[in-house]
């Protein structure tokens, strides 16, 4: 398949902090299908007392899910908004800092217990961006 972009307009800008305790994944998902967001790009700074994430094994096509008890800086994260079944899905990658420096991390997965967190999420307009899925990759894809 060739590369393919499209035109995307800025919309409304969100700022705020998920509830500790709660699943990150699951919590901006219900915030951005509350507020009827179908696009947008995610940021976000904080820290987990779980984190849950998979690598993406691409000659089986399926994903390797790792779960870390203990608790964790997220030292990186980045991720997007778009319509994956008739429901916002958040598609992010984030690294997570241990107390003695080391990272891990990758796909982002439900599973992911808040501490803290302050979140960014930056709607985009005029682009329809739903997740079907892709043959070559195994992935649902925009």
């Amino acid at each position: 398949m060739a590369s393919r972009f499209w035109p995307a307009q800025p919309g409304r800008i969100f700022v705020g902090r998920l509830a500790t305790g709660t699943d990150l994944v699951v919590e901006i998902q219900a915030f951005c299908e509350a507020e009827s967001i179908q696009a947008a790009w995610v940021s976000l700074v904080g820290a987990v007392t779980r984190a849950t994430f998979g690598y993406y094994e691409q000659a089986e096509h399926r994903y390797i899910e790792m779960t870390s008890e203990f608790h964790h800086e997220i030292s990186g994260f980045i991720g997007n908004i778009s319509m994956k079944e008739g429901k916002p899905f958040l598609h992010a990658h984030a690294t997570f800092a241990e107390h003695e420096g080391g990272t891990l991390g990758g796909h982002l997965l439900p599973g992911c217990t808040v501490f803290v967190a302050e979140v960014n999420i930056r709607e985009m307009t005029g682009v329809d961006l739903t997740r079907t899925p892709d043959e070559l990759t195994g992935l649902a894809l925009w």
